[in-house]
């Protein structure tokens, strides 16, 4: 796998509870870092049928309340 290098500002506390993680886990605190990003990373539009490409790129940028009352209605096709 190809890498890239990021220089990025952490608040404190992130940083700590990252670092505490790696600690935690016995692995490295970028090994911690690159599992955050990649859990919290939107998914690969690519890999959804075309057709469904537009629909999936809107709801994610939509807020939480928003995507719950889109779950919860009957409207959904």
């Amino acid at each position: 796998m190809s890498m890239q290098s990021v220089n990025i500002q952490l608040p404190k506390n992130l940083y700590h509870r990252l670092e505490k993680t790696a600690w935690a886990t016995k692995r490295s605190l970028a090994e911690v870092i690159i599992q955050a990003v990649r859990v919290g990373s939107p998914p690969n539009w690519e890999d959804a049928p075309a057709e469904f490409q537009t629909d999936l790129a809107a709801l994610d940028r939509l807020e939480d309340e928003a995507l719950w009352q889109i779950a919860q209605s009957d409207n959904i096709r």
